[in-house]
């Protein structure tokens, strides 16, 4: 197992995990849907209602008196939590983050974004445009390139 995988891994023994369908169904909209992905990423496709911080700035964003912070993240810290990623990594990592830094209940979305689209949840763009699955499932699946395979 890499580094990457254990320090995941590790992350999980103390934030849950949602799948897609069970966060799907949830009728209440009494949590906050964090997006921590790059801009790019949240730009072309995120769930509606969620609200974009990416990684390189959560930190900040999750406290008072930064340039990055997020008034609506500050106030969030007993708010139950849904934090995602693209595929359900970065988000464990952030969740212990802001597990560290006090906040009470977050979870990560299980398979990210991409467990998302595979189960035909509806995501919007940048200008709140429905983006079809096949054009998401072609950009969330892009092959790791040659030179980044470990020979």
């Amino acid at each position: 197992m890499d580094d990457y995988k254990k320090l995941v891994a590790n992350a999980l023994k103390s934030v849950a995990e949602i799948f897609p369908w069970d966060l799907e169904e949830r009728v209440d909209k009494d949590f906050l849907l964090l997006d921590i992905r790059e801009k790019n990423e949240f730009d072309f496709m995120h769930i509606k209602n969620s609200i974009s911080v990416p990684r390189g700035v959560l930190e900040g964003a999750c406290c008072w008196n930064y340039n990055d912070t997020i008034k609506e993240l500050v106030l969030a810290r007993n708010k139950e939590i849904i934090i995602i990623c693209k595929s359900g990594n970065r988000s464990a990592l952030a969740g212990l983050t802001m597990q560290n830094m006090g906040y009470k209940n977050v979870k990560s979305l299980k398979m990210g974004i991409k467990g998302w689209n595979d189960n035909d949840f509806e995501t919007i763009d940048k200008n709140n445009n429905i983006v079809d699955f096949d054009t998401a499932d072609n950009w969330l699946n892009t092959p790791v390139p040659a030179e980044n395979i470990e020979p």
